[in-house]
């Protein structure tokens, strides 16, 4: 690839929009960025973006905004409740007043014609009297409420009326034939007429013992039906106010609510391939919205640690294979082909060195698909019978005296194949720095920790795992580097290689939950250890 960062054919890769610049038309040509004004400031945004989407500030997406239709449909459900149970509690509220004027001129209506009839039938002067006749004079001397009239019904017309307010007649001669048509002679009667544009509740009562002969009572219930709108305007005017104040409380409860989304687009929109690092702001609460502005926080730590890993793997290969491809490059420059000799040992080194190079490249994407969720295959491992496979395995590396320390008689879930791969990695390391007569021990154990007053505690679910040697052993200050990839001691361990054996060991560990460290004096050997914690379906064998 050449120095430019043109495409073949002369073009431009597509880069990030530049302030003021907006997407060229198809075919043509790039102008360039919007010029800036005298002072150096990119000129006003246009009122609305060109592409038609809705301006995030203007009132178009707030009315479109989560928060806005969250309030909205609250508000709503608010304003059905209290119109049902507004509606619901002032039609009884009205029922209830008309029931009550009826039962009271009921009451009254009643005890007149009680009255009439036995005073008809005890007293003489009532003897020779009609009906109609003391039923208007029982009328005068009760004296109606200054909202009630009496009327005395005969035959099918209305005889006579007592009003109670002399100034206003509440039945007038236009109500008469309405009023005397109310009359039922099996029993009591109750109608509403319309005097004057106010309600008069009116009940009819029959006389007995006197056939066509009717007692009438009726009281004005406009001023309780004007109590009864005074209500529900006061009902209607606490309701307005409660859901204005539900507007602005809800209004900053949802907005605080959804202050996670908010930051989540902003964070979406800085979020570039160059820059992985943005992150939302995520405040104390187990909400879903909480939780989504955690979840968009980890989406964006794995696609960070993926950009990491991928530009580590880049960054890992350009600086290893360099040096094959020099030395490749070197060969064949130098090589003689008239020479047979020159040209066999020259194939000799290029294959040695594209081997070489073929299990750095290996190493490498081992590495990388180190943190992918399928690097492990998760099975009921064994531990005896993986210590013998591996031991299996390893004696031939070398002529040393191989043993095994202990074996944990569990069965963990794990992966037993990259289990033996890292215990064989570090078999191998071991062999590199120990002589024919040193020891290599493999071993493991289920680990437990101890309290720090030294008391032992319950055996804790990890397993230990072990490579131990008798060799030059590793300095302190080398002792966390090598580890990292193509790290080396100091001390010339690691020598040899390329440098990232260790790496992947400890990155299997990490596969696993685990830990890769060692123990080590210079001189007096090393332990490498692996601590994987154990599963649930860990079982003493």
């Amino acid at each position: 690839m050449t120095d430019s960062d043109e495409l073949p054919g002369g073009n431009r890769p597509p880069g990030p929009a530049q302030p003021g610049q907006g997407p060229a038309p198809q075919g043509a040509p790039w102008q360039g960025p919007t010029p800036q004004g005298a002072s150096g400031q990119p000129p006003a945004a246009p009122a609305a973006p060109a592409d038609g989407t809705v301006d995030p500030s203007g009132w178009g997406a707030k009315i479109h905004s989560v928060r806005f239709r969250v309030v909205a449909a609250m508000l709503g459900m608010m304003l059905a409740g209290l119109f049902t149970a507004g509606l619901v509690t002032f039609v009884v509220q009205f029922q209830e007043s008309d029931a009550r004027i009826d039962q009271a001129i009921l009451d009254k209506a009643k005890s007149v014609v009680k009255m009439v009839q036995t005073n008809k039938k005890t007293s003489g002067d009532y003897a020779n009297r009609s009906y109609i006749s003391a039923l208007h004079e029982a009328a005068e001397d009760i004296e109606p409420r200054s909202n009630e009239v009496m009327a005395g019904i005969v035959d099918g017309r209305v005889a006579w009326t007592v009003e109670g307010n002399p100034d206003r007649d509440l039945l007038n001669d236009s109500m008469l034939s309405d009023a005397a048509g109310l009359r039922n002679e099996v029993g009591a009667s109750f109608g509403e007429l319309n005097s004057d544009g106010r309600p008069l509740r009116t009940v009819v009562l029959p006389m007995k013992g006197a056939d066509g002969t009717f007692f009438l009572v009726g009281r004005d219930a406009g001023d309780q039906r004007e109590h009864n709108l005074s209500s529900v305007q006061t009902y209607s005017l606490v309701a307005l106010s409660m859901l204005l104040a539900a507007a602005v409380i809800g209004g900053v409860v949802a907005g605080r609510l959804l202050y996670p989304l908010r930051m989540l687009r902003e964070a979406s929109n800085a979020v570039s391939p160059e820059d992985l690092t943005q992150r939302v702001e995520v405040r104390k609460g187990e909400d879903d919205v909480t939780l989504l502005a955690k979840t968009f926080n980890t989406m964006l730590e794995r696609l960070d640690e993926g950009a990491q890993q991928q530009q580590q793997f880049l960054d890992d290969a350009g600086h290893e294979l360099r040096t094959p491809l020099t030395i490749l490059r070197g060969h064949l420059e130098l090589e003689t082909v008239d020479d047979p000799e020159d040209v066999i040992a020259t194939r000799d080194v290029l294959l040695d060195e594209v081997d070489r190079m073929q299990r750095l490249v290996d190493d490498l994407l081992l590495l990388a698909n180190s943190g992918h969720p399928d690097f492990i295959r998760r099975e009921p491992v064994p531990i005896p019978d993986l210590l013998d496979q591996v031991m299996e395995k390893v004696h031939v590396l070398a002529d040393r005296h191989w043993q095994i320390d202990e074996k944990a008689d569990y069965v963990v879930d794990a992966d037993p194949q990259r289990l033996t791969q890292a215990l064989v990695q570090l078999a191998a390391n071991a062999v590199k720095y120990t002589g024919r007569s040193s020891t290599i021990a493999l071993g493991s154990r289920i680990e437990g920790p101890t309290a720090a007053d030294g008391t032992p505690l319950p055996a804790s679910d990890t397993l230990l795992l072990w490579v131990r040697d008798d060799g030059v052993g590793i300095a302190a200050e080398d002792q966390q580097r090598i580890f990292e990839r193509f790290g080396r001691a100091h001390t010339g361990r690691g020598e040899e290689g390329s440098g990232l054996g260790l790496a992947i060991v400890a990155a299997i560990a990490q596969a696993h939950g685990g830990l890769a460290t060692v123990e080590s004096e210079y001189g007096h050997g090393a332990t490498f250890l692996i601590r994987i914690p154990l599963q649930s379906a860990s079982v003493r064998v």
